[in-house]
């Protein structure tokens, strides 16, 4: 090559590959940056028994969530009661499942919440083995194996509340409810009626 040309002498020309690729070796030694799938929505204080859409709610989360089709009957019979200023034991809470229903104060009334109370009713369908399993592969998961679930755990204090109890009742719920269909696949069979 000539100096005159406008092309870049050869000596320079590998420098400046050698710099290029020096760059792509630096970003694939970088990890890459992990999100939550599925960040908290916000709480609408202005939101009533009147302007909520549950059945748009619903099918938000079916839709976002993956819900199976075959399921989601099932979770269209199953009672969710919305209920303004809800509260338990004097707390403010955005919503409670019970044994038999589901309480849901309407400005807390959006896909996550409700993605989260639909697991701790798939909780309930677990037998006591399944959920000692779950506590085992969630911890071993939660704790390192697991980039993402390890990410929001360190995030997400919720996620590491047992209540005292030997249990993940919470990371249960909160796994399902910000990882959704990217939580580990190793999880997904202990949330019966979700995948």
């Amino acid at each position: 090559m000539s100096r005159g040309s406008q092309s870049l002498p050869a000596c320079e020309a590998r420098e400046e590959v050698g710099m290029c690729l020096a760059k792509i070796l630096d970003m694939l030694k970088k990890p890459a940056t992990l999100s939550i799938p599925h960040p908290e929505e916000p709480r609408n204080p202005l939101a009533t028994i009147d302007s909520v859409s549950f059945y748009l709610v619903l099918e938000k989360w079916f839709s976002d969530w993956g819900v199976p089709a075959e399921y989601q009957d099932f979770w269209r019979r199953w009672p969710v009661v919305l209920v303004p200023n809800l509260t338990y034991l004097g707390n403010p809470y955005p919503a409670l499942t019970w044994g038999d229903q589901t309480e849901l104060d309407p400005t807390w009334c959006n896909p996550g919440v409700l993605a989260h109370e639909m697991a701790h009713k798939s909780w309930s369908q677990l037998t006591e083995w399944q959920r000692s399993a779950f506590n085992t592969a969630y911890t071993r998961l939660a704790i390192g194996e697991d980039k993402l679930l390890n990410f929001c755990w360190h995030q997400i204090a919720y996620m590491r509340t047992t209540w005292g109890q030997n249990n993940n009742i919470e990371g249960h719920a909160d796994c399902y409810r910000y990882l959704g269909k990217k939580m580990p696949q190793e999880l997904k069979e202990f949330y019966p009626r979700l995948f």
